[in-house]
């Protein structure tokens, strides 16, 4: 069970689905736009998303969120976001050419593809 801790609203940078990983929109200050991969600076995770571009979202910073997962994941498992802003396990193996990768956070359930789940939001980067 996901127990949010800051919550902040963000204009919104197009669409961002429910539950997806937020990422810092570079176009603009205090702007929130859906991840799309290890090289998406992490902001958190969306509750209800924005459907376009003149809308707002809530975006969970900090304690533990709900996301989507992309994949199988279990619990104990580093989640990167996919090319749709879901959560996916951390495969090093699959990023060997990229020299920085923005981690979300820990998965506290297992799912697999489609599954809402909990994780925890301390964003970290890895860099190579």
């Amino acid at each position: 069970m996901a127990r949010p801790g800051l919550i902040k609203n963000y204009i919104a940078d197009g669409a961002l689905g429910k539950y997806r990983i937020a990422a810092v929109s570079t176009g603009a200050d205090f702007t929130a736009t859906q991840a799309s991969g290890v090289s998406s600076p992490i902001l958190g995770l969306t509750e209800l998303g924005s459907d376009n571009e003149i809308n707002r979202v809530d975006v969970t910073m900090t304690q533990t969120g709900e996301v989507t997962y992309g994949g199988d994941v279990m619990p104990g498992d580093p989640l990167v976001s996919d090319a749709e802003g879901r959560g996916i396990k951390l495969d090093m193996s699959l990023y060997a050419e990229d020299n920085e990768i923005w981690v979300l956070g820990t998965a506290l359930e297992s799912g697999k593809l489609g599954t809402v789940g909990s994780a925890t939001i301390s964003p970290y980067l890895i860099v190579k």
